[in-house]
């Protein structure tokens, strides 16, 4: 490899570096030229190890936790309907109210009879207090002072009797109409069709005039508080996807990416591909999540073991290969050194990788790393992921980092 460097005057000095290669011609990043000789200055994160398990990425579509056709339970001409499509919606809420002329005339027509037999019913009791009354005076006659006949104390006796009878049968009536009353009611209630959960409306199917039969569609339904993502997992992998083992997943459109759990598995395979449904379960609580949208998840694709684990932005691309460079000691500075890496699976922001080059504890890159493609000097910085679990670690990386300061000074 040859640098040749080549100041030319007539465009002010301004120095052109071009790097010859055998393959042919490669202009430096801008990034990489402004570095120059010196150490460049760096933030680490440290490589952990952690029980994971490898991964492979399926493809699949949100789905909504409910979907439901809200339908009317009694018939009649619809009157108002009051949600439109796309409309958020609170359990409980009223979407459509029907004709109910009709059956509120009916409800207090029977309200109204109710009211008539219970003041019966009360009647009843007086009566039947006065009977008693007259029950006891015709005993007390006959008993003490011999003023009142057999007959006599036979017939207030009868009496009582009948007016007990007569105030049982009232308060049947009552109570009979009291159930008629609650069913006109609960028919009355029944033209106003409301919210059977909190939800969204994606579709009205009726109209203000039209005409609805007991049974008929109002609107269309769904509820995203909590999302189910459908994959279909290969046959040789289906039994490292129990019910709640944790997922990650990937929605490219709304550029996140969310951990969420296998909810359940579907015991039968497709005949086709020969995979099992499985169903993942993402909580949404602020709806950014819609029904169709496309996802990659990245469910469990063999048995957990222990795994190198390093962020993400330590990651980086050279050619066919994922390299980390990772800080070696060195003089006057640390030397960031490359090493390869194969990525096992994926952990929200981490990756799990398999490197002989790495252990636990070591430190890898995670800024300034954009333009390294070999070794070179670093000045280390601990990043903000860097929150090493052992205190040794931490004690060697403030040490390094008080030895850099002091051979700059």
């Amino acid at each position: 490899m040859l640098i040749i460097s080549h100041r030319s005057p007539s465009i002010g000095g301004i120095p052109t570096v071009v790097m010859l290669a055998l393959s042919g011609l490669w202009i430096l990043p801008a990034g990489a030229l402004a570095q120059g000789p010196g150490p460049r200055s760096v933030e680490v994160a440290l490589v952990e190890v952690r029980t994971v398990a490898p991964t492979i990425q399926l493809v699949g579509t949100v789905h909504p936790r409910l979907r439901t056709i809200v339908a009317s339970e009694v018939s009649g001409l619809v009157t108002e309907l009051t949600v439109d499509d796309g409309e958020r919606v609170k359990k409980g809420r009223t979407l459509c109210r029907l004709r109910d002329f009709t059956r509120k005339s009916l409800h207090e027509e029977a309200v109204a009879i109710q009211q008539r037999l219970t003041a019966l019913h009360e009647q009843r009791l007086v009566e039947l207090k006065k009977a008693e009354f007259q029950k006891d005076r015709t005993a007390r006659l006959h008993e003490v002072d011999g003023f009142s006949t057999e007959m006599e104390f036979f017939n207030t006796s009868a009496d009582v009797e009948i007016a007990t009878g007569g105030v049982k049968q009232a308060a049947q009536d009552v109570e009979a109409q009291k159930a008629i009353v609650a069913r006109l009611a609960d028919e009355l209630d029944r033209t106003r069709i409301r919210a059977p959960c909190d939800g969204s409306v994606v579709r009205r199917l009726t109209q203000i005039g039209s005409w609805i039969d007991q049974g008929g569609a109002v609107v269309e339904m769904i509820d995203l508080s909590t999302v189910r993502i459908r994959v279909g997992v290969p046959e040789e992998y289906i039994r490292y996807c129990p019910p709640g083992t944790e997922v990650m997943v990937k929605v490219e459109a709304v550029g996140k990416e969310y951990v969420g759990r296998i909810a359940r598995v579907i015991p039968e395979a497709q005949k086709r591909s020969r995979s099992f449904p499985v169903d993942i379960d993402i909580r949404n609580e602020i709806r950014e999540l819609k029904a169709g949208m496309f996802v990659r998840a990245l469910v469990p694709a063999g048995p957990a073991v222990e795994r190198q684990i390093v962020p993400k932005d330590a990651v980086v691309p050279r050619g066919p290969s994922q390299v980390v460079f990772v800080v070696r000691a060195g003089e006057p500075h640390p030397m960031a050194m490359p090493a390869p890496v194969k990525i096992v699976s994926e952990l929200e922001d981490k990756f799990a990788v398999e490197s002989p080059s790495l252990k636990a504890g070591d430190q890898v890159i995670v800024r300034g790393n954009e333009f390294m493609f070999g070794p070179g000097p670093v000045l280390v910085t601990p990043g903000p992921s860097t929150a090493p679990s052992d205190p040794k670690v931490g004690e060697e990386i403030a040490a390094d980092t008080a030895a850099q300061t002091a051979t700059e000074r």
